[in-house]
């Protein structure tokens, strides 16, 4: 085997072989770079969560020049089924939720330390799929999201309030502020003001969000709440939440919101920018591929010349008992080790090179940890046997036309 291997690669270019190597080097660096990013990014904007709402937009319609009279009217702007229904076709949009409003007045009342602070609030709801992995549950606390009249309520708040509490209202009034672990252990009550005189419920405070600008309590307990103590008032949504999926929510969804005069708010700027992250690094993976394709090619053209030289001495070892196989073997141990050199090199300088050029994940989100390097060495190992197997079936075809 060894005179096989050595009369068979007398002519092969020690050139061709190098920028073959070059090429495919710089190719599946740059590859292997790129779908680290992308899975890190995943998991950084909780693509790959079981949730629904992987990423959830909030929208609502543009309030006119005479709002303040349609207002004192009772009129409001709101979502008609057929406006829904348009929202539920886009292909960026894989649901639809409606926002739901208490419809009686709610009087927050909080004890904390010897003062007691009240508020009127409002309260809204949105079906619970959408509220999954969409907050941070207060520790210590039950996550139970859900309640029926007369039991204590869960409450969800935006993370933004309890710092207006701290930094606001509580430095100003010489109150004690509230860390995010001991929100939970609050005395809350809430005071319904219905038809039928006021109620008081206790509430906990189970979670705290970044995702909604709202108190939200279950669905089903503010649907029941509200046919209780407000039967017959209009339930026309004003505010709808989109579950999407960023690397399908483009430009072409947001111009079609400014085409209807619907405002957006929760994660747009959010889903913007992951939109950017992902076409950036499609295109990085692009370019990677290409050089990537380019060496393969450049390499095959190199087998196939190599194979086209030495079609004499091929027929005739077949012709003195040689098998296809046997002969295929020399080209295919060559193209082989060239394969796995490439790749393991190449995942080799991606895993070493990587952590130096993640700054950007650690500024959009703080405390963020790279994800295991598994994924840039099963890539590598992936592509090694794709172009292996590649080479080999091109080789032996090759081989066997000239020995017949």
């Amino acid at each position: 085997m060894e005179l096989l291997y050595k009369l068979l690669r007398q002519n092969v270019s020690i050139m061709q072989t190098a920028v073959f190597f070059i090429a495919n080097l710089l190719g599946g660096i740059i590859v292997l770079l790129g779908i680290e990013a992308y899975c890190d990014f995943r998991s950084m904007s909780g693509v790959d969560n079981n949730s629904l709402s992987s990423n959830t937009v909030v929208i609502n319609k543009n309030l006119p020049s005479d709002a303040t009279i349609s207002s004192l009217l009772g009129m409001r702007p709101s979502f008609t089924d057929q406006e829904i229904e348009e929202l539920e076709s886009l292909p960026s949009v894989s649901a639809v939720g409606k926002f739901i409003a208490a419809r009686f007045e709610v009087v927050a009342v909080l004890s904390i330390s010897s003062s007691r602070v009240s508020s009127d609030i409002f309260l809204e709801a949105v079906p619970d799929e959408f509220v999954i992995d969409n907050y941070t549950p207060v520790e210590g606390v039950s996550s139970r999201w859900s309640a029926e009249l007369g039991d204590t309520i869960p409450v969800i708040i935006p993370r933004n309030y309890l710092n207006l509490y701290n930094f606001g209202y509580a430095a100003s009034n010489g109150m004690p502020q509230v860390s995010n672990d001991l929100v939970g252990y609050l005395p809350l009550k809430l005071v319904f003001r219905t038809v039928n005189g006021n109620i008081a419920y206790d509430a906990v405070i189970c979670g705290l969000t970044d995702k909604f600008n709202t108190i939200l309590v279950p669905w089903n307990f503010l649907n029941n709440a509200n046919e209780e103590y407000m039967p017959d008032s209009d339930d026309a949504p004003s505010r709808l939440i989109l579950s999407t999926e960023a690397s399908d929510f483009d430009e072409v969804t947001f111009d079609f919101f400014a085409e209807k005069g619907y405002v957006v708010e929760g994660d747009a700027m959010s889903v913007k920018l992951q939109n950017f992250a992902y076409g950036l690094l499609y295109i990085i993976i692009g370019v990677g591929t290409v050089f990537s394709i380019l060496a393969f090619v450049l390499l095959v053209v190199s087998i196939l010349l190599l194979i086209e030289k030495n079609k004499d001495k091929i027929s005739n070892l077949y012709s003195i008992g040689y098998s296809v196989g046997q002969i295929s073997r020399v080209y295919c141990i060559w193209a082989f080790t060239l394969d796995i050199v490439v790749w393991s090199v190449s995942a080799t300088i991606a895993t070493l090179v990587y952590p130096h050029i993640i700054g950007i994940f650690q500024v959009m989100s703080p405390g963020f940890e790279p994800a295991s390097a598994l994924c840039v060495w099963g890539a590598a190992l992936g592509f090694t046997l794709a172009f292996a197997l590649i080479h080999g079936l091109i080789i032996y075809k090759n081989v066997r036309k000239h020995c017949k």
